[in-house]
């Protein structure tokens, strides 16, 4: 021990032993000057102190007794440790030139000592060699005299002490630039003041890391015996302590010197082990508090002192152990309100990255002692369980990643390892399968910061190459159910481990499943034709064994073989000879094994279409954008889901995010457009090929969506003109269906550029090419439809019989009207009508867009039908007087779209009419302002009058023209025109009275026929709606027809609102149907009407509340939709329509799983307070008119999930009586004790208070209640029993009198049995005495019941 302990505090040197004085004797502290000079004088002293210990080196701390009274005075004497005290006790208010020469005294004073105990430790071991044994040992115990050690120990604590100084100023801020409120130079004089303390730091730093280096290597010549005095070499740990709490950053770390402070622990850790624990505790209390502490730590753990020290691994690994210990001592739980301990609870975060920073740093030590902290995967706080996570991927990665491969990679490392001990391999290879087991398993964590960092783990296992190829469809399927999680980071992390997963998969580039398939189909058949002679034998005989040819039992028989084979190959690999020469058969069955990986690696991502289209449904944006990289990437490796991901995800094209539209548009160009990298494009002929096949196996609304992509990237020049070449080629030359689908994309194209198809040129290789021989001859109604769908792209010209385009459309418009006739149709074919439909709809469309007077072609059209329909002209006897149904199906549709066409035309022309007019007035208008400036005040007057007049003729002349088309509308299309002719046969066939029509196609073109009539004329809408609904409850066995009429109904209601509003309740009942199709048409037609204000929401909108219960998801997601459009309106008509859907809900037999379900979800719009408080009174005033406990059961369910406030609680209070004589049930207390649950988290200390009378309340009338039920049913049991047994009386008394026997005796003996048993009791006065008092115990209990 030194004679200079070191104290507690600086303060403690003014007390016993040291009794030094807060100033030296004589120190002369008249005025500042003088104070100045006087602490300039203190520094002189110390300097020549220093210059005598650098002159006279460890001389001076030697044989001090034996000197002369001159020469006997220590170095280290009082007045220097005076000095010293003084100085280091007023630095803070020493000038910066005295305050750093006073810094620069302590260092060199603090190196030079250092340097002198190094050079004697050198000196003495030099002479030690050269000296005999006695000598050697003597020299080699040398210890340094005390006076040396209280001169290091003096000097060590002062320079301790004014770093501690300097580190609380910085800490503080006081010269950190703090300039609120201060003068122009304020800031540059702080800035001034933190350079001038980082100076001294980095000196006093570098010279404390110099003293705690020399005591580290020559502490056997330092300490008597080799034992330090912890208070001293525990100094440079405490001062370090107070630098890397500052390291708050790599900048702040730098200015600190966190790099040194490291240094100095990490020396002082290796050279002396009493420090261990306490440095320990430190750094636990450190990481508690500061979060910046956790790497620092890591850091500590892995400096490397051994070329310094010259110690071993495992004493430079304690201290990382002891850090792992402790942690693992942690009580970690979720800190309470009332938990005192919260705050050491809530470091636990901060303590956490240590254990996944030093598994990076260091994985073997970690992996050798993870069982310290593996217990706390489960603890409450998620941070500590993510951290054990992270340290879990690095492990994998790091240390165990020789062993990733598979089991025959694994075997040749550990070949290589001559010394390798089985045991140990053994174990390594068990505590890899259990870390991989708690990656898969905390997948599933409570946390989603948790299951986000598991998964994040797991890209980086698949990123290293890390993944074991037997984890990679667990991996996959966990991922992939991951899609369904709660938050967004998990799924956004799940979708990344599901694209790292493809790129990284250990098969080929392309995914298409055929050629696995192919590939394995000839590997089995080999594999069975050479199967070993024992399975061969067994497997012949079970083929044998089937007594007919069942292909599924012997596609099991096979399976259950190759199994068994795989089995025995698996279980033989370290021996080949088994099977003989045959080797070969070993290399397929190994083959075998990977197609069948493989190909349930492709099923599994084909399996996950859903949640592949729940992200792309999701309202998160990262959730759209990463499935559609996902199927960029799929697409890329031929994977069969993402030709369908792409097609669901062209759907969003509507979007309204615009990010979400490039997003979109942007993986549609990847994936048919570019190539892999997206910058380079693929050849046209490969693009050709692509666009075809995509649109090949389109629908209708995919089509749509696809025609929006491609009109954009052709206006954005995208698409290579090429590529329309290309198209033109295909769709002249190719048959079949590549022709029509070729004609479809030119005609997407033609969407953004007409000039695709509008030239006469391109018009006369369409004409050739869609309506041409080739059309006629094979009947390609696909072709025709896709060519009429081009032709609209076309814009009208004007009569003119030298024009080459006019000439070629005449020629079009010819071959457009044959077509439409159906001259070309086979009368024996339904499904030939059927194509037929769609090609005649699209060429009626493409007349009316290119004919310049297409009201002539279309008549010519009618009257030539009605000659080849009604075969009119024609001399026919009685018996062949009929009309082929599928010609009479073409020429009703045919009218029935015309009549449509010409309503739309004509509108047009209006409009176009109103246009000119509006034109021509606003330019007189603005003739007559140029003019009005020109004119005399007396002419003006005059003038306006004159265009007043104009206008007014001007807005006549538009009500004229509207009235005009109002009239056409109403009565000439079908009112007087030539299509009237044909109304009443329309409406006789739709009538089908005795059901003389048996043709569906027949019924189901008069139904949609008169549908159209009906959007025409206002009064045969009128007229004809009852016609209507009787036909739609005649065709229950007609799914189609009541599907299209239900949408028929909805334009309908569009058009004429006020005729179809009697028929709402009609439409409401198509909820109810038995077909999905019509179902979810009627909730489209109602979503569209109401969401539109075309129909009122009234009561039946509990039709729409059940279908959120629907088996359709369809029919679920388009019910949920108008909920929540309607909850967005201001009024919020979900509130105003609750009390009435749960009326009826409540009268109808609906489950009680589909109720609340159902209350659940609407109950969620009601977020106004005001509205639940509204809520809740009006359901309290429903109990009493519940019929059923049931009932109430379901309205205490609604209660308990209204967001309640404290007002709602009152209201409930208040409301008790109507409610208290349900709580007998054990469903209704529940639901209340539910609400007194969710309102006690949040209520305040008299809420508190009001809530438990309430609970009392509740409990109480609860048991009351039950007693009174058991009454009830005490005395129903009882009344039963006594109707049972006067019943039986009276049967015997008439058995008496049948026999002649009086009323006394008219008993059996088996009702004398009878009443033994009951009571013992004989009849008589005696039975009934006790029906007279069973009597009144019945009343009794009944007037109890109402008084009750």
């Amino acid at each position: 021990m030194t004679k200079f302990p070191i104290p507690s505090t600086l303060q403690d040197l003014e007390r016993d032993p040291y009794d030094l004085l807060p100033y030296p004797v004589g120190f002369a502290d008249d005025d500042e000057a003088t104070r100045a000079d006087s602490f300039e004088q203190l520094v002189l002293y110390l300097e020549q102190g220093n210059r005598t210990l650098v002159n006279g080196g460890i001389e001076i701390f030697e044989n001090v007794s034996n000197r002369d009274e001159e020469e006997s005075q220590e170095w280290n004497c009082e007045d220097r440790i005076q000095a010293l005290y003084t100085l280091v006790r007023k630095s803070a208010s020493l000038s910066t030139s005295t305050r750093t020469r006073l810094v620069n005294v302590l260092c060199q004073a603090v190196c030079q000592i250092s340097c002198i105990l190094a050079s004697v430790a050198k000196k003495k071991k030099g002479q030690a060699s050269c000296e005999n044994d006695e000598s050697n040992m003597q020299m080699s115990s040398y210890v340094v005299p005390q006076e040396f050690r209280d001169a290091l120990a003096c000097h060590l604590y002062m320079l301790y002490t004014i770093m501690i100084f300097m580190e609380s100023e910085i800490k503080a801020g006081k010269t950190l630039g703090n300039t609120s409120g201060q003068g122009k130079g304020s800031k540059s004089q702080g800035n001034d003041g933190v350079h001038f303390l980082q100076n001294l730091r980095e000196s006093c730093a570098s010279a404390m890391l110099h003293v705690t280096k020399a005591m580290a290597l020559h502490k056997s010549n330092l300490w008597r015996r080799g034992v330090p005095d912890e208070n001293v070499i525990s100094l440079p740990c405490r001062v370090a302590y107070q630098m890397l709490e500052n390291s708050t950053s790599v900048t702040t770390r730098k200015l600190s010197s966190g790099d040194l402070a490291l240094e100095m622990i990490a020396m002082s850790l290796e050279s002396n082990d009493c420090l261990q624990n306490t440095v320990v505790s430190a750094f636990i209390d450190m990481m508690h508090s500061y979060e910046h502490m956790a790497p620092l730590a890591a850091e500590l753990c892995c400096i490397d002192m051994a070329d310094c020290l010259n110690v071993c691994d495992n004493r430079r690994n304690r201290f990382a152990i002891e850090l792992l210990k402790e942690i693992g001592r942690l009580e970690a739980h979720t800190p309470s309100s009332s938990d005192t301990t919260g705050g050491k609870a809530s470091g636990i975060k901060n303590v956490a990255p240590f254990i996944s920073e030093l598994a990076e740093k260091k994985p073997d030590l970690v992996l050798e002692h993870i069982h310290l902290v593996l217990h706390h995967l489960n603890s409450e706080p998620y941070n500590l369980r993510s951290a054990i996570i992270i340290a879990i991927g690095h492990l994998l990665v790091r240390k165990l990643d020789a062993e990733h491969v598979g089991d025959e990679h694994r075997t040749t490392i550990y070949d290589m390892n001559e010394n390798g001990d089985e045991s140990k391999r053994k174990k390594s290879l068990e505590m890899k399968e259990q870390l991989y087991n708690i990656l898969l398993n905390h997948v599933y964590d409570v946390s989603s910061y948790t299951r986000a960092t598991v998964l994040k783990t797991w890209s980086g296992l698949i990123e290293a190459q890390s993944l074991p190829t037997n984890k990679l469809i667990p991996v996959t399927k966990l991922a992939i159910d991951r899609l369904q999680d709660k938050t967004v980071m998990a799924r956004r992390n799940a979708m990344q481990v599901l694209t790292l997963v493809l790129e990284n998969n250990p098969f080929t580039e392309s995914l298409n499943p055929s050629p696995y398939e192919k590939k394995m189909e000839e590997v089995k058949k080999y594999v069975l034709e050479n199967l070993p002679p024992n399975l061969k034998e067994a497997f012949l005989e079970s083929i044998n064994d089937l007594k007919e040819e069942n292909s599924s039992e012997k596609i099991e028989i096979e399976d259950a073989v190759i199994k068994a084979v795989i089995d025995e190959v698996q279980s033989s690999t370290d021996d080949l000879n088994e099977f003989g020469e045959n080797v070969e058969f070993v290399k397929k069955i190994k083959v075998l094994q990977f197609l069948q990986s493989a190909i349930e690696f492709i099923s599994t991502f084909e399996s996950a279409n859903d949640a592949f289209q729940s992200m792309l449904l999701s309202t998160n944006k990262s959730d759209v954008t990463e499935a559609l990289r996902f199927f960029v990437r799929a697409r890329h490796f031929q994977l069969p889901c993402a030709v369908t991901g792409i097609k669901q995800a062209l759907s969003l094209m509507w979007s309204d995010e615009q990010t979400i539209q490039d997003e979109v548009l942007a993986a549609f160009v990847d994936v048919f457009i570019s190539e892999t990298n997206g910058k380079v494009k693929l050849p046209p002929k490969q693009i050709v090929d692509n666009l075809i096949k995509l649109v090949g196996k389109s629908n209708a609304s995919e089509l749509a969506c696809i025609e929006e992509a491609i009109s954009r990237l052709v206006k954005a020049e995208v698409i290579p003109s090429e590529v329309f070449l290309i198209l033109w080629s295909v769709a002249a030359k190719a048959p079949g269906i590549p022709r029509s689908i070729a004609m479809t994309i030119l005609s997407m194209g033609a969407t953004a550029d007409s000039g695709i198809v509008d030239s006469a040129s391109r018009l006369r290789y369409l004409l050739q090419a869609g309506l041409g021989d080739y059309t006629e001859e094979h009947r390609d109604w696909a072709t025709a439809k896709s060519a009429a769908y081009a032709l609209q792209r076309v814009s009208r010209v004007k009569p003119d019989l030298y024009s080459a385009k006019f000439l070629v459309l005449e020629q079009i418009v010819e071959r457009l009207s044959i077509i439409i006739q159906g001259e070309w149709c086979d009368d024996d074919s339904e499904e030939d009508t059927c194509a037929w439909f769609g090609a005649a709809e699209e060429a009626i469309n493409a007349i009316f867009a290119i004919c310049p007077a297409p009201e002539q072609v279309a008549r010519l059209i009618i009257v030539g039908m009605v000659y080849s329909t009604f075969e009119v002209g024609r001399v026919v006897s009685q018996s062949e007087q009929f009309c082929h149904s599928l010609r009479m199906s073409r020429f009703f549709f045919v009218i029935g779209h015309i009549s449509l066409k010409l309503l739309v035309y004509s509108e047009a022309l209006s409009g176009a009419v109103r246009s000119a007019n509006s034109a021509r007035t606003i330019s007189k208008q603005e003739q007559a302002d140029k003019v009005k400036s020109r004119k005399p005040v007396g002419k003006e007057k005059d003038e306006n009058n004159d265009i007043e007049a104009e206008l007014g003729l001007a807005q006549a002349a538009e009500a004229e023209t509207e009235n005009i088309v109002a009239e056409i509308a109403e009565k000439e299309i079908i009112g007087r025109g030539l299509i009237e002719m044909f109304s009443p046969i329309v409406v006789r066939v739709v009538a089908n009275e005795n059901g003389r029509f048996a043709s569906k196609i027949l019924m189901q073109s008069s139904v949609l026929t008169l549908c159209k009539f009906m959007s025409i004329s206002r009064s045969f809408c009128e007229k004809n709606l009852p016609l209507l609904f009787t036909a739609i409850e005649n065709s229950k066995r007609d799914i189609t027809l009541r599907a299209n009429t239900v949408i028929a109904l909805g334009d309908l209601a569009f058009r004429f609102p006020n005729e179809v509003e009697p028929y709402t309740s009609k439409i409401y009942a198509g909820l109810s149907d038995d077909s999905m199709r019509v179902r979810l048409h009627t909730l489209m037609v109602l979503t569209h009407l109401i969401l539109n204000d075309m129909v009122k929401v009234k009561g039946q909108v509990c039709e729409i509340a059940l279908c959120l219960r629907d088996s359709e998801i369809r029919i679920r997601d388009m019910a949920r939709l108008l909920f929540h459009e309607l909850s967005k309106r201001s009024n919020n008509p979900i509130y105003n329509l609750l009390p009435e859907i749960i009326s009826r809900l409540s009268s109808m037999s609906v489950k009680k799983d589909d109720f609340r379900s159902i209350m659940s979800f609407l109950l969620n719009f009601i977020k106004k307070e005001r509205q639940a408080e509204m809520i809740v009174e009006k359901l309290c005033q429903r109990f009493p008119k519940c019929s059923t406990i049931s009932q109430k059961a379901n309205i205490a369910y609604c209660l308990a999930h209204v967001k309640l406030n404290e007002k709602c609680i009152k209201i409930l209070n208040e409301n008790f009586s109507h409610y208290k004589d349900s709580l007998f049930d054990e469903d209704v207390l529940r639901n209340f004790m539910a609400i007194v649950i969710k309102i006690k988290k949040f209520a305040k200390l008299e809420m508190k208070q009001y809530l438990e009378e309430w609970e009392g309340k509740l409990k109480e009338h609860s048991e009351l209640g039950l007693e009174d039920e058991r009454a009830n049913r005490n005395a129903e049991h009882e009344k039963m029993r006594v109707a049972q047994r006067s019943g039986r009386n009276k049967t015997h008394a008439r058995k008496g009198e049948n026999k002649g026997m009086p009323d006394d005796d008219c008993v059996s003996s088996d009702d004398e049995n009878y009443c033994d048993k009951e009571g013992g009791l004989s009849l008589g006065k005696e039975t009934q005495n006790k029906k007279n008092i069973q009597s009144k115990e019945k009343k009794s209990l009944d007037e109890c019941k109402l008084v009750t």
